[in-house]
């Protein structure tokens, strides 16, 4: 981490988003690593696999100019992304969301992790993190899920 300043870790559960997603997922975790903040497991930079039962679940609909996917329609709003209004207020999308089908394919580790703390031997991940999809979305974090 280059700057001084710090950030709040990452645990299980936290909120990401992805700057071309419509819906917000929570990080998971399959195997916690053995560290733990409220009783609840710490993350490292390693935990960026995609799948329901990996790290990072798709975010609904992509809106990559990128993607080549094919195109789907989602009626679902719970969990979706807000999005602002013309007085910069957050506001629920209408529905439906349309885009192309999401599959992650983000690089193969977290970025800024916390190098001075490591989780399992691994750099700790902290809400100042991102990660870059090949689609050219940013992953990114709402917050720590700490719940505090």
């Amino acid at each position: 981490m280059a700057s001084s300043e710090r950030y709040p870790y990452v645990v299980r559960g936290a909120r990401i988003y992805c700057t071309y997603g419509t819906h917000i997922r929570r990080l998971d975790m399959p195997v916690g690593h053995g560290a733990y903040i409220r009783e609840i497991p710490m993350m490292h930079e390693l935990d960026c696999e995609v799948g329901l039962d990996k790290n990072i679940a798709p975010f609904g609909a992509c809106r990559s100019p990128a993607s080549t996917n094919v195109d789907i329609i989602i009626e679902d709003a719970e969990d979706a992304m807000p999005i602002q209004d013309e007085n910069g207020n957050n506001v629920m999308p209408p529905m439906p969301l349309e885009g192309k089908l999401c599959e992650p394919e983000p690089g193969d580790k977290w970025l800024d992790a916390q190098d001075d703390t490591l989780v399992d031997g691994v750099p700790a991940i902290t809400v100042n993190c991102t990660i870059a999809c090949r689609l050219d979305g940013i992953i990114g974090f709402m917050d720590d899920g700490q719940g505090v």
